[in-house]
This record gives structure tokens, C-alpha cells and sequence, in this order.
């Protein structure tokens, strides 16, 4: 079975189990009418590629704030860690006030959970719009939430989209499948701020981490304002490398794709290293360019 899961959440009236059984074809054997906090079920993808059976955790979003601080405090490193896909359930809103009241802070609060799960991390993110009873809703078009969820790193998808855009993809659950079957959930488990502490850190940096001028060992300097110029040397080197050797044009865009890549998780880092305190930034800091360094 594969390391990771898929964390399932939404609001309690946010026709989670609606959206389960279209995912799976059936429904958790143990269920309660209060709350579907705490099922678990599964789901089998098969493609060319691979059969596997993906376990799913299914939680309840009553309170943004106290569910994201929960999910990302150190006592959930663990839960973190195993987590490949999270996808938010959300109805369809009747008015502009449940927009910011209600999804905008669910938004928020699953942002936090996803920037703890740690720089490296590669999972899917999915905000699924469900179908709602009563009329009328407010009239937002698919571009609109796109561009909202978005903004707090999820794809949107509306559960009752059929076919095609038109860019020919496929757009509602079929496209949400295909998110799925295209993660890798054999990944190596991931790490974020909270899975250190300073012993870890001390060994990941050695005895001597810092010299007397306050550079890392290995001659970075990876202070949060020093992040950037790295970043720019780094793009350079790999630049000037990508211009020897054969012309293969195949070759030079799986390198820009790469060094696009890199950069993004390198951004990301800085973003990171900024909310350290002082003394652990430039341990932290040159771990994490180290392992994006190893992805080159």
C-alpha cells in the first residue's frame, strides 16, 4: 500500500459523502449523522502505469482557525508527513458574505496546513465545488474561482462539470481523477518547519554550523536577505551549463523546466527561512537549498 493518503475535509453540510461516492463508487461501512469527522475509506486508481489502493481520511472543518492550528502543530508531523492529496469540499455559495465568511477562511486555514507540510512537499491540492439546493447562488464563473483558489494554492473543480474546456481538458471529476492518477503516492515522505527541532537541526548542520563571520560551513550565506542573491547565482551557473555541449533542443527544455522548478522551491524557502527565528535560519536554510541543489 502506498505511504501516502488523501485528506478529505469540508464543512459539515458540504456534501462530502455526495462527492465520496462519486470518487469511489460507494460510501464508508461506519457512518454517523452528525458528523463525518473521523471516516476513513479508500479509493483504487488504476492506470497503464499502476494498480493502488489510496487510503482517505475524512475530516470536519468546524472552526478554520482551531482545525488548522491542530493540523499544523508539531504533534501532526506525523499526519503531515503521509499526506498526498488534500481536497476541500465546499457548496456552491448562496451570497458574497459566505464567500469571505466562510470559504475564503477555510482557504486560509488549509494554506497553513500546506505550507507546514514543508517546502518539498508535492502533493494535490483540489477545492471541489458541490451543488447546492437553493436558488439563487451567487454567479461566479469557473475562470473567477480558478483564480481564488489559486491564490491559496488549490485547482479548482466543480463536481458538476461534464466534458471538456476549451483548451480540450477535462474539467469536473474526470479532471480530478486525472490529478490524482498523476501524483506520485510512493513519494518520499516530506518535512516541513515543526519536524525540527534544534538537536536535528544541530546534527543536520554539524558541530560547527556557523564561523566567526557567520557563514554556513559549506560557504553559503543563507540568511532570508541573502536568499535572493543564492538564488540569482544558482540560476546563472545552471544557465551558462545549459548553454555547452550538444544543441538537443529536447534536452534544453527539460533543463529550463528543471531550473524552473528549482527556483519555485528555492522562492519558497526564502518564504520559509523569513519566519525562523534568527538562530536557526541559516541551518534550516542551507539544508533545504542543499536538497533542491540535489534535484539539478
Amino acid at each position: 500500500m502506498p505511504e501516502r493518503r488523501i485528506l478529505l475535509v469540508g464543512r459539515r453540510d458540504s456534501e462530502i459523502l455526495q462527492f465520496l461516492e462519486a470518487l469511489t463508487g460507494s460510501l464508508p461501512s461506519h457512518q454517523t449523522a452528525d458528523s463525518h469527522a473521523g471516516l476513513t475509506h479508500s479509493l483504487t486508481l488504476k492506470t497503464q502505469y499502476y494498480t493502488s489502493t489510496i487510503p482517505i481520511w475524512i475530516d470536519e472543518i468546524l472552526s478554520p482557525t482551531e482545525w488548522s492550528t491542530a493540523y499544523s502543530s508539531p504533534e501532526a508531523k506525523e499526519v503531515r508527513q503521509v499526506l498526498g492529496a488534500i481536497i476541500y469540499c465546499f457548496k456552491k455559495p448562496t451570497s458574497d458574505s459566505e464567500i469571505s465568511d466562510s470559504i475564503k477562511e477555510d482557504m486560509k486555514g488549509l494554506e497553513k496546513v500546506v505550507k507546514a507540510c514543508g517546502y518539498s512537499w508535492d502533493g494535490v491540492c483540489l477545492a471541489v465545488t458541490m451543488p447546492h439546493s437553493i436558488q439563487p447562488q451567487v454567479e461566479k464563473a469557473a475562470e473567477e474561482w480558478e483564480e481564488f483558489m489559486m491564490d491559496f494554492g488549490f485547482e479548482f473543480v466543480d463536481f458538476e462539470s461534464k466534458g471538456r474546456n476549451d483548451y480540450g481538458e477535462p474539467t469536473g471529476m474526470e479532471r480530478l481523477k486525472e490529478a490524482l492518477e498523476a501524483n506520485d503516492w510512493n513519494a518520499p515522505l516530506s518535512f516541513g518547519l515543526d519536524d525540527l527541532d534544534d538537536d536535528e537541526l544541530d546534527e543536520l548542520a554539524g558541530e560547527d554550523p556557523v564561523d566567526q563571520d557567520g557563514n554556513v560551513r559549506n560557504g553559503l550565506k543563507l540568511e532570508a536577505n541573502e536568499m535572493e542573491q543564492e538564488m540569482f547565482g544558482l540560476h546563472q551557473a545552471i544557465l551558462e551549463e545549459t548553454g555547452e555541449g550538444d544543441d538537443d533542443d529536447d534536452d534544453e527544455e527539460i533543463q529550463v523546466e528543471n531550473l524552473e522548478a528549482a527556483m519555485q522551491r528555492l522562492q519558497t524557502v526564502k518564504d520559509m527561512v523569513a519566519e525562523l527565528p534568527d538562530d536557526q535560519k541559516r541551518v534550516f536554510a542551507a539544508k533545504a537549498v542543499a536538497e533542491v541543489m540535489k534535484t539539478l
